[in-house]
């Protein structure tokens, strides 16, 4: 994990809460409750005096401060706090998680808090999550394993392993694996994906395999350390002269330091002069808003409008720090690119299904919504808000939803989803279709967003079932790590 950066991150916001946003003085209080009571006794207990200075918050009870912190994040960032009256005041929820499924949980009155906002992507995760999140946030997968990518979508779970993609770097590499290499066996045993895939995630650090691989009607046999991988984001495949580029997620940090759009452009390079691509995102649930946007924009002219972001940010006009609500419309030269993009000119097919979500529908909106460009698969999942993740004061996350996402035309598939223009429930027919229609170059999108509400976000009603496993796909989302200058006054 990036310490460093998360540290910084989280003294630059903790700074400016505390220099703004603190409740600073019995005397200016507008009701009691538990909370004033317990601020006021925690005060009296250090011998500090009210109102309280930043160094003197920093000295109260963590619970106390990450209360505060959290409570403030959502009055400041989240969408709904005040358009729709969800958060009320602090005595609402400190103290309140008794005989609720939060109460035994670190943190409980904050679990609590955070349950009682409707959007289901609003969270606070505890500092014992800090680490995966912080992964999840800035890294691509990795792990232990043998540094390749197994075809899905040809083969099925007890179809023979094929090799879709070796990484640029990990043993798969270094043994001198190729795609499109079959695996016949593993230490003697005849395997199948299933097989194969079972058997990588239960390998160790340093465990030798010995492969049977198949390649041009011959066989080789060769041994294969499991070590660390990182695995890529971006994986480049083809049929005949038409490349199909799959992107799994959108993350600052994968093989490359450049993250998922610096694996964007290189494939994009790699494809040089082909007149059509088909991007797959399928089973792409989000991630970091620069990235998409950004790869967005290199099938765009210059300057081209990509859409519209509503967002809650910090109207500063005032000493009292509140919220206020923007419309900013986002350009290709926000994410970066200021000239056409590379891929401009040609003709693009997208891919989609129920888990292409979020920033990867960012991406397909921004797109079709200018260049009319086909979608094949299945209506996507409806997910047109973004989050803001911020570090706490505990060392914890909370992830705020503060953006809603409109396409040039200012519509939006939040709540509805993408409809594909070609209907296809399976993937490998939903890709067997987008080759088709690439090879033919003539279709243009005529589906737009469904109207029909996807049932992801039912009145935006979350579940009340306590978090107990941290899964990537938590987090998919259009994200940012919020950031602010040291000093705002």
């Amino acid at each position: 994990m990036n310490k460093t950066k998360i540290f910084i991150l989280f003294v630059s916001i903790f700074s400016f809460l505390f220099a703004s946003c603190t409740p600073v003085s019995t005397d200016e209080r507008e009701d009691e409750g538990a909370f004033e009571n317990a601020l006021r006794e925690a005060a009296r207990e250090r011998r500090l005096k009210l109102p309280l200075s930043d160094k003197d918050f920093e000295k109260l009870p963590i619970e106390l401060q990450e209360f505060e912190l959290t409570y403030e994040l959502l009055d400041l960032f989240y969408l709904y706090a005040h358009m729709k009256s969800e958060l009320g005041g602090r005595n609402d929820y400190f103290e309140q998680s008794a005989g609720t499924p939060y109460a035994k949980l670190p943190f409980g009155d904050i679990y609590f808090m955070f349950s009682q906002m409707s959007c289901p992507f609003t969270n606070y995760y505890d500092p014992s999550y800090a680490d995966e999140i912080s992964d999840a946030l800035y890294y691509s997968d990795y792990g232990v394993g043998f540094g390749f990518r197994l075809d899905t979508i040809e083969h099925n779970l007890n179809d023979e392993a094929v090799i879709a993609n070796v990484y640029p770097a990990g043993p798969a590499k270094d043994a001198g694996l190729k795609d499109g290499d079959v695996i016949v066996s593993i230490d003697r045993k005849t395997v199948t994906r299933e097989k194969v895939e079972s058997l990588e995630l239960s390998s160790k650090e340093g465990d030798i395999f010995t492969f049977v691989i198949a390649r041009d009607q011959e066989l080789d046999t060769i041994e294969i350390k499991a070590s660390q991988v990182k695995a890529p984001t971006v994986y480049v495949n083809y049929r005949g002269d038409i490349p199909m580029i799959t992107v799994t997620e959108f993350t600052d940090t994968t093989i490359t330091d450049a993250g998922t759009y610096g694996e964007f452009k290189e494939a994009l390079e790699k494809t040089a002069g082909a007149k059509a691509t088909i991007i797959n995102l399928a089973d792409n649930g989000g991630g970091s808003v620069d990235h998409c946007e950004s790869m967005a924009a290199e099938f765009l002219p210059k300057n081209t409008l990509l859409g519209y972001s509503i967002s809650a940010e910090i109207d500063s006009s005032k000493y009292d720090y509140k919220q206020r609500i923007d419309t900013t419309a986002m350009y290709a030269s926000d994410f970066y690119k200021t000239e056409g993009g590379m891929a401009q000119d040609r003709y693009v097919v997208f891919i989609e299904n129920g888990g292409t979500a979020s920033c990867a529908e960012l991406m397909i909106s921004a797109v079709t919504a200018v260049r009319n460009a086909p979608v094949v698969g299945t209506r996507s999942y409806g997910k047109g808000i973004g989050q803001y993740y911020f570090p706490t004061a505990a060392g914890g996350f909370a992830g705020v939803t503060s953006s809603q996402f409109m396409d040039q035309n200012k519509e939006s598939y939040h709540t509805f989803g993408i409809e594909p223009d070609v209907v296809r429930i399976k993937l490998k027919d939903a890709v067997d279709a987008a080759f088709e229609i690439a090879e033919e170059g003539t279709l243009v999108r005529t589906a737009g967003y469904s109207s029909t509400p996807s049932g992801h976000f039912p009145a935006l009603a979350r579940s009340t079932a306590v978090r107990q496993n941290f899964n990537r796909r938590d987090h998919f989302g259009a994200f940012q790590v919020k950031k602010f200058p040291r000093y705002l006054k």
